[in-house]
């Protein structure tokens, strides 16, 4: 029975270790996404105790860090590059993936900090920058996606003042999705 359950319990951190890392990463990408993530926990505490944020939206802030941080380092990574863009998925395929990731809208719901005009814009201007990034075709692909997330990471700075609780999350938000999921990375071009 105990090896049946330390079977279960490794069968169990594989499969989740390939869906938060890649599958077939390796070590130093598993060390970098992971290094990034726990990054990402002590940066939103420490911000979150410094802006004297509640209990909640410390938690809160926590997960989102982690994944983030986290995430922008792992879309970066030749596996997980590989994952998504030697796969040939659709560009439609590709737009799920954006339209998931709902962190703004899910802060601007769940704490005062995040007010939802920027929720919204942020949100909106991502999936926008996604489908404009996709459907340009060769070398101005990239080009696109820095000159895009550059204007979406300044009108959402400047639309309405933001505590510090959650000021950098559009930023790196942006970044993780446009930058380093949607372009294709070394070893897959």
């Amino acid at each position: 029975m105990k090896l049946f359950i330390m079977q279960r319990c490794r069968t169990t951190i594989k499969t989740v270790d390939a869906v938060m890392i890649a599958p077939g990463a390796t070590r130093t990408e598993r060390i970098l996404g992971y290094g990034a993530g726990v990054f990402g926990i002590i940066f939103a505490t420490v911000v979150c105790v410094l802006g004297e944020a509640s209990s909640f939206a410390t938690i809160v802030m926590a997960v989102v860090g982690f994944d983030l941080f986290g995430g922008v380092v792992v879309n970066a990574t030749p596996s997980c590059s590989r994952r998504f863009h030697e796969s040939r998925r659709s560009r439609w395929s590709a737009f799920g993936f954006f339209a998931g990731h709902v962190h703004m809208l899910v802060l601007a719901a769940a704490l005062p900090e995040m007010p939802w005009v920027t929720a919204i814009t942020s949100y909106v201007g991502i999936l926008l920058a996604a489908v404009a990034t996709t459907f340009t075709t060769g070398v101005y692909r990239c080009p696109t996606a820095f000159m895009l997330t550059s204007f979406l990471i300044a009108i959402c700075t400047i639309l309405q003042p933001l505590s510090m609780t959650v000021a950098w999350v559009n930023p790196v938000l942006v970044v993780k999705l446009l930058l380093s999921h949607l372009l294709p990375h070394s070893g897959d071009r």
